[in-house]
């Protein structure tokens, strides 16, 4: 049988008639920006990032902000705005927001069909390329060559000297100038690689204290639209940064302390868009850690929301969050046991008992749900084969609980565990670790699948061992990483780049194998300078 033809993505047309705004943002201004998501339309909608970004700027006195995506299928066509069609190229300033390091080669890609030349290469009549969102604050050293500033904080902080800027009448010099003696903004050609010349020797992110959270803004999707992953949902942001400060995760270093929008503000906007949709979002790193959250989820169930929670800490399962969610139509539910047992998880300051896990698992089941997704990891640091087979009896255990409870209540439950390769990310405790070896990751991987397909009910997903070398090495690469990217925004096959470039991946992806390791410990800010985003602080 041959392969079903793959539906186009719909045209320019057919997105902007299907959006409906949930502010009218201004269409005018004379300084004009080009906002870009290096990933597919309905990828890059679904994004509360972007989408708050793009309200941030089109806010902005006399500045107007038009979207631009990656969409693969219009092959070397120049990149153009949805709202008006016009070039990319032709904007005085081309912003990106990149929140996955997969994305680096298509944000050089659509560098590279707007015309606009490496970093190096540029004159006053090129367009200043500013990157920010995640990836910028995270490393922003292997985007360098092709950036003029990095947007390293929150947009709220960031985007008013954005404005600012744009509305000087300087050249584009003199705008570059701005940027660098700006708080939070990073410009490589100023700066230097290594931010020499900056303040200190230091780029300081620009980010909200736990004290503003109560009263903020909540950020909330700008336009409500069908065709993303996320159909028709209002996403509201409730908290930013997190309380669990699992060492493997970026978020809880990185975003520290966890800043907290009251309920009252939340709802507030929730109740203001009702009129547009009945489906809402809460979006953060840990929902059911928000202190408020059953007034928020009552407040949403009393407006007539269908509510979606992405994922919940375990420990904040309850059977009264979970009569909630049950009793507006949700049936599936994710939880982040990240390991087989207790041991890995207090390596990884994860304060999660198997004997609350199965207590939690149960409450879960008795309310209702019929789809549970474990999120798993293999390669942990300190991570043995018995290690890995507790994996197979922890899902095991929770299987017969699911089942227990579910044959009570005459359904069945599917549990999903999808197990992902450990990542050692910057700005974590394990910034240093190694990823685990290739063919030791695939074992394992193999070990889980051969043990899972014998049980029944459940349903395994995995990370492709490829796919965890490459983001390995995106995540943590410095300036020698240039003619690998080139090569990959080129089209060039992952598996190739890894087995071309062996050499200079190796000792990023694997530090303690040779000389090229930073101290163990090295995520203390006095031994941690020499790794490329060393020059990364906080107030």
């Amino acid at each position: 049988m041959s392969p079903r033809p793959r539906t186009p993505p719909p045209d320019r047309r057919t997105l902007l008639a299907a959006e409906r705004p949930t502010e009218e943002l201004s269409r005018h201004g004379r300084h004009r920006v080009a906002l870009g998501f290096p990933s597919t339309y309905r990828v890059g909608m679904s994004n509360l990032g972007f989408q708050w970004v793009y309200r941030l700027l089109n806010r902005e006195e006399d500045v107007a902000c038009e979207r631009f995506f990656h969409e693969a299928e219009r092959g070397t066509r120049s990149p153009r705005t949805l709202e008006t069609e016009t070039p990319v190229g032709a904007f005085p300033l081309v912003a990106f927001s990149i929140s996955w390091e997969m994305d680096y080669p298509n944000f050089l890609t659509l560098l590279q069909r707007a015309g606009i030349p490496p970093g190096e290469e540029r004159t006053e009549n090129d367009p200043i390329v500013l990157v920010g969102g995640d990836c910028a604050r995270i490393n922003p050293a292997p985007l360098a060559p092709w950036v003029d500033v990095f947007a390293m904080g929150d947009g709220e902080k960031l985007v008013p000297v954005i404005g600012e800027v744009l509305r000087l009448e300087q050249s584009r010099a003199g705008r570059l100038e701005r940027f660098s003696s700006s708080h939070g903004f990073y410009v490589p050609a100023l700066h230097g690689g290594r931010a020499e010349a900056a303040h200190e020797g230091k780029i300081v992110v620009q980010q909200f204290r736990g004290a503003d959270g109560p009263a903020r803004e909540p950020p909330h999707s700008t336009i409500l639209t069908p065709h993303t992953e996320l159909s028709d949902k209002l996403l509201i942001e409730i908290a930013r940064g997190c309380s669990e400060m699992c060492r493997f995760c970026w978020s809880a270093y990185a975003m520290a302390p966890q800043v907290r929008i009251g309920a009252e503000r939340i709802l507030e906007v929730a109740a203001r868009n009702r009129p547009l949709t009945s489906r809402a979002g809460l979006i953060a790193t840990a929902v059911g850690d928000h202190p408020e959250i059953l007034p928020i989820l009552k407040g949403l169930r009393d407006l007539d929301f269908h509510i979606a929670l992405s994922s919940i800490k375990i420990d904040a399962v309850t059977g009264e969050l979970l009569a909630l969610l049950v009793g507006q139509g949700e049936r599936s539910l994710a939880i982040a046991p990240e390991a087989g047992n207790e041991r890995l998880r207090r390596a990884m300051n994860k304060k999660v008992s198997d004997e609350m896990l199965r207590e939690k698992v149960r409450l879960i089941a008795a309310a209702g749900i019929t789809n549970l997704k474990l999120y798993l990891q293999v390669g942990l640091p300190g991570e043995t084969d018995p290690d890995v087979l507790d994996i197979v009896r922890l899902v095991d255990d929770l299987r017969g609980i699911l089942l227990e409870e579910g044959r009570k209540r005459g359904r069945l439950c599917t549990l999903i565990p999808s197990v992902n390769a450990f990542i050692p990310k910057p700005q974590t405790p394990f910034e240093n670790e190694s990823l685990e070896e290739p063919l030791e990751l695939t074992r394992k991987l193999a070990l889980l699948e051969a043990a899972f397909s014998k049980m029944p009910n459940v349903t395994f997903r995995k990370m492709a061992v490829v796919e965890a070398v490459w983001e390995a090495y995106l995540a943590k690469m410095g300036p020698e990483s240039r003619p690998i990217l080139e090569r990959a925004a080129e089209g060039v096959p992952v598996r190739r780049l890894i087995r071309d470039h062996e050499a200079t991946m190796r000792p990023v992806i694997r530090p303690g194998d040779g000389a090229a390791a930073l101290p163990r410990g090295a995520f203390d800010p006095g031994t941690r300078k020499a790794a490329p985003w060393g020059f990364i602080t906080k107030r």
